[in-house]
């Protein structure tokens, strides 16, 4: 994603894994394949990779510089955690790379927020020091969802040992509230004017969305309310993913409309390309409009290849 502004707040990402990852039909279990294709036959090239029927899924870090913090949003699979699924084993040494490149050290972040726990969003909260998961920022507050927390928790302690979830719970949360460095939050929790998260459940019990404002702008980062462009023109299709589809459809309608139309920049976790965009309505649902970059200024463009 290439870097933008909102007023005076700096937004780029780096990211940690791309590429086609999942058929359409199995992504979003209540989808009807033709339909999925006619839509995907309106969209740039690089969301969907025709010869495989795969969509492109990136897994990405945002990195927010506001005057007087530097934040990071979600923090991917993160490397060395057990219990993951071999489809999450690739080298992680790009995310590092990304890291590294945005001239960052792990001591300079200011605020971890995760949109939710969900193994892409926050395995890099910590890091395998000596054998212990340690967290990975020393002087990062981490902002969890309370509700989110809770629900995990709730999951680790019913003790499955083939419970994923709970493994996660146990080696990239727990942790930073033992360090003492986790917030848990409501879900229309402000840190500072112009800071402040909007509830976006349904994918996961407490999944939010996380909002800054600088001057007339505004950006959106969702999360999982919206995992492909598909979603927008097919706003009822929840992922296989989703803890609650239906509520999980519920939300990213009511965020959809609230945000179309608008100079509102979203920024979904997994969009691949440039990632950020627009929403536009078209009737009662709405299609996705990617930003694009020309003679060094921000504008909104349609789908091109």
């Amino acid at each position: 994603m290439r870097p933008f502004k909102i007023g005076n707040i700096l937004i780029s990402s780096f990211v940690e894994r791309e590429g086609p990852w999942r058929q359409p039909e199995a992504m979003f279990p209540t989808s009807d394949k033709a339909t999925a294709l006619a839509h995907l036959g309106e969209m740039p090239s690089w969301v969907y990779d025709a010869g495989r029927n795969l969509l492109i899924i990136n897994y990405q870090t945002f990195v927010v510089r506001t005057e007087r913090h530097t934040i990071l949003i979600d923090t991917c699979v993160g490397e060395d955690k057990p219990m993951r699924s071999s489809g999450l084993a690739y080298p992680k040494q790009s995310w590092l790379d990304g890291f590294s490149a945005h001239g960052l050290r792990f001591e300079d972040i200011d605020y971890v927020f995760c949109t939710h726990l969900h193994v892409d969003h926050c395995g890099w909260n910590t890091r395998l020091v000596n054998g212990r998961w340690v967290p990975t920022f020393p002087n990062a507050t981490y902002i969890f969802g309370k509700r989110e927390y809770e629900a995990w928790e709730a999951e680790a302690a019913l003790g499955k040992p083939e419970d994923q979830q709970a493994a996660i719970w146990e080696d990239s949360c727990r942790p930073i509230v033992e360090a003492g460095q986790a917030r848990l939050v409501d879900s229309d929790f402000e840190l500072e004017d112009g800071i402040w998260l909007t509830p976006a459940f349904g994918h996961s019990p407490g999944q939010v969305c996380v909002n800054f404002r600088s001057g007339d702008g505004h950006a959106i980062f969702t999360g999982d309310m919206m995992h492909h462009p598909l979603q927008c023109r097919e706003p009822d299709w929840s992922t296989c993913f989703c803890s609650d589809p239906g509520e999980a459809a519920q939300s990213r309608r009511r965020i959809l409309a609230e945000v179309a139309d608008s100079d509102t920049v979203v920024v979904p976790a997994h969009f691949p390309g440039q990632t950020a965009g627009h929403v536009l309505s078209d009737g009662d649902t709405w299609r996705w409009r990617f930003m694009s970059f020309i003679d060094q200024s921000w504008i909104s463009s349609g789908p091109t290849d």
